[in-house]
């Protein structure tokens, strides 16, 4: 299928996720009256709340009138009284200082990340420097982020470091698959180290992430083993596959072969990787708290990897869609509890509301980043062109319709 449908159709699939989500979330701020604790809706007011929605007592306005105010509770009538604050109003009451802590966790993460690939792609016999690898990787956020088309941002960050590294494609294109691969193994691992401690509330998310990882562990006790490899004759299962699906896990075969003999740096790439997750997911958790999400901090280092992990998979545009459904659903079910004497379908309504503000706001923080991706791009010298990235996807078609040396299997 040409590569512009296939864009057209990813954005289409994007806008309808983003409409199917926001149609579920209130937009408007609203007095929630109920007869009494613990019970349903009786009465729901459109309101604008003037200034900060956690004020008690509460400030609004009714169709543009007088400002009126009201204590939150049991009011003179019987009713109790609750506040559903609307999308943009979370946006509006956020605290620049957590939010400015949120966005510089991810500016070293992104440091961090490109830190690791530099020592990767040293091991792997390259010159690159350190320098040169956080400006590629920069240009790798950009590519990801801002631009919408199929071509990814690790095939445009490894394609700058062939240029830069001419004879080394093979280590450089084996290089971005093991980052990615420790990357997402060391964001599982996290999550499955940290559900460990709450297992009455995440059993269901533990079997997941518990299960991905004893898969994953079982794939490379055999791609490391020549005897099992012969066993269950694994070369011959990945040329046998789908090309596109085929030559990424042909390139992961390549891997093992290329660091078979460097094991240490690929464990410590990986517990490194666990930190920088940690601080990747404290940039959402001071950017939830900016917000005023009221989502305990332990839960977002449950919550968070799962989310990533899924919106890793490049379906959409830098997870767009995804992403947001996922925040929906997720703070909707396990945060709702934490919202004490509310009903629980207005609790998971408002928590569902808080977890898309949060997405949104911090993907378009990534946006902002990436950015910086794009100034390096204006001022690289040798830039990756178009008939770059087609000759690259020339060579790898060649590539796949020959037979990969055996490995032992």
């Amino acid at each position: 299928m040409n590569k512009g449908i296939v864009s057209v159709l990813k954005l289409a699939l994007v806008a309808g996720l983003m409409v199917f989500v926001f149609r579920q979330i209130p937009f408007q701020d609203r007095l929630v009256f109920r007869a009494g604790a613990g019970t349903g809706v009786a009465d729901s007011q459109v309101v604008e709340i003037v200034g900060t929605w956690q004020a008690d007592p509460i400030r609004f306005t009714r169709d543009g009138g007088a400002v009126e105010q009201l204590a939150r509770g049991v009011q003179p009538d019987g009713r109790s009284l609750e506040i559903e604050p609307g999308f943009l109003t979370y946006w509006r009451n956020l605290d620049p200082l957590l939010f400015a802590l949120g966005a510089f966790c991810y500016f070293l993460t992104a440091l961090i990340a490109g830190a690791r690939w530099w020592w990767l792609l040293h091991v792997n016999g390259t010159d690159v420097s350190l320098w040169e690898t956080l400006r590629f990787t920069w240009i790798g956020i950009f590519f990801n982020t801002v631009m919408p088309g199929a071509t990814g941002g690790d095939v445009v960050k490894a394609l700058y470091i062939m240029k830069r590294c001419p004879g080394h494609r093979v280590q450089v294109m084996v290089s971005v698959i093991v980052d990615r691969v420790l990357g997402l193994g060391s964001l599982a691992l996290l999550g499955a180290i940290v559900v460990l401690f709450a297992l009455d509330r995440f059993a269901d998310i533990a079997i997941g992430i518990w299960g991905v990882i004893g898969g994953v562990g079982m794939l490379g006790v055999v791609a490391f083993s020549k005897r099992l490899r012969g066993l269950v004759r694994l070369t011959w299962l990945l040329h046998r596959l789908p090309p596109r699906l085929g030559h990424v896990l042909r390139l992961v075969d390549q891997a093992v072969f290329f660091y078979r003999d460097h094991k240490w740096v690929i464990g410590a790439s990986l517990f490194a990787g666990v930190g920088n997750h940690v601080i990747s997911v404290a940039s959402v958790v001071f950017i939830g708290h900016a917000l005023g999400v009221g989502m305990p901090t332990f839960e977002y280092f449950v919550l968070i990897p799962v989310v990533n992990i899924i919106t890793a998979v490049p379906i959409m545009p830098n997870g767009w869609g995804i992403g947001e459904a996922m925040y929906q659903k997720l703070f909707g079910t396990y945060g709702a509890p934490h919202l004490v004497g509310v009903p629980v379908a207005l609790a998971q309504e408002t928590m569902a509301t808080r977890g898309v503000a949060l997405s949104v706001l911090y993907r378009l923080h990534l946006t902002l980043w990436s950015l910086l991706g794009g100034i390096f791009v204006l001022f690289e010298k040798d830039r990756v062109t178009r008939a770059d990235i087609d000759r690259e996807a020339d060579l790898e078609r060649k590539e796949d319709a020959v037979e990969p040396p055996a490995h032992g299997g």
